[in-house]
């Protein structure tokens, strides 16, 4: 059943509620080389709780042993098996409707190529091999000719499916090429679009839950776009944590089919029950927070320290998990209702993990 578009409550600890976190890597473990503060810590409590882990990533250009590797070197220890990349997503796609043995032309890097061969594919080098399919995913190497021998098998009648459809890729320097900026390059010259197996699309979460064994999993990642859209689009309840690329006004201010159900500061809150707000006349309220939209013109206000503060300029306001929580319902609620917050109403939030 899909989750209504409105926080949840658990009185639980979310690695007791939920069997499997299906975890984002980039801006919920590790930022880079870095690793993120808490991640490790925060993993270990949800696994002592009986969570288990599946990582799922859009990274199309990497082995999973190669991401576990990373993870276990950052403090999460992570065997290749707790690893679900967007190329494996699409060579599951396939695996549905081609048989065993099928030819397929990669465009991409190893991961590419080693999860369509471990899905029982003959590889194709070029168009001449007569290819089904078309899979494309990111690597750096990918260039002209690979892309030509795409076009060439597409418009011969090979489908077409992309790992994800990312459009840039964060790297040190900056926004990077993505890989669904150089699969428009072929969209363009086909006129054919793909079928996307990466986020926001829900069947790598499917999959991943799949391969998990999981009853009850949980999506947790940092961005609205892709990890919370495609657990909505999953059916899946979803934890958005303030570590990544996606911050607390954003989540204010987010659509329906974005909108978390649980909100965090870090991946501590694993292993910690989340109180929901409760609606009592205007005012939304969660511990000792409570907050509303109201007024002719549409603002919020909030309660903080027991004096109520109505939230507009450009200043950040420093609030509380309780006051964001109950921040978010009320500007949810009013969008509902044809009364939306706009992003210049709502002013940069800074939120206090609970100590």
């Amino acid at each position: 059943m899909t989750a209504p578009a409105t926080l949840l409550a658990s009185d639980q600890p979310l690695a007791a509620a939920y069997d499997v976190a299906l975890m984002d890597l980039d801006g919920v473990c590790y930022r880079g080389p870095e690793p993120v503060a808490f991640a490790d810590a925060g993993v270990a409590a949800a696994r002592r709780l009986g969570m288990r882990m599946m990582f799922v990533t859009n990274n199309a250009a990497r082995e999973p042993q190669t991401v576990a590797d990373q993870l276990t070197s950052l403090g999460i220890p992570t065997a290749g098996t707790e690893v679900m990349t967007s190329s494996q997503a699409a060579a599951a796609i396939l695996a549905e409707d081609l048989p065993a043995g099928s030819v397929v032309l990669p465009v991409g890097g190893a991961g590419l190529r080693t999860a369509l061969t471990e899905a029982g594919f003959r590889l194709a080098e070029s168009a001449d091999d007569a290819p089904v399919a078309v899979v494309q995913g990111f690597a750096p190497e990918v260039g002209w000719p690979l892309l030509s021998e795409a076009a060439f098998a597409i418009a011969a009648g090979a489908r077409f499916v992309a790992t994800n459809l990312d459009a840039t890729l964060p790297t040190e320097r900056g926004m990077a090429v993505g890989n669904g900026s150089l699969v428009a390059a072929v969209t363009n010259a086909t006129g054919v679009v793909p079928v996307s197996a990466g986020k926001p699309e829900p069947e790598i979460f499917r999959q991943a839950a799949r391969r998990a064994n999981a009853t009850r999993p949980l999506a947790v990642g940092d961005r609205l776009n892709t990890d919370l859209a495609g657990a909505r689009a999953a059916e899946m309840p979803g934890l958005h944590v303030l570590t990544g690329v996606s911050d607390a006004r954003d989540v204010v201010l987010a659509a329906p089919h974005e909108r978390p159900s649980f909100l965090a500061v870090d991946l501590r809150a694993l292993a910690q029950p989340h109180p929901a707000p409760v609606r009592e006349g205007d005012w939304w309220r969660c511990g000792a927070a409570a907050a509303r939209v109201c007024g002719p013109e549409p603002h919020l206000e909030v309660s903080l320290g027991g004096r109520t503060v109505t939230l507009e300029g450009t200043e950040p306001v420093t609030v509380s998990l309780d006051a964001w929580r109950c921040l978010a319902a009320a500007a949810w609620s009013a969008a509902d209702v044809g009364a939306p917050l706009t992003y210049q109403q709502v002013p940069v939030l800074e939120v206090v993990a609970p100590r």
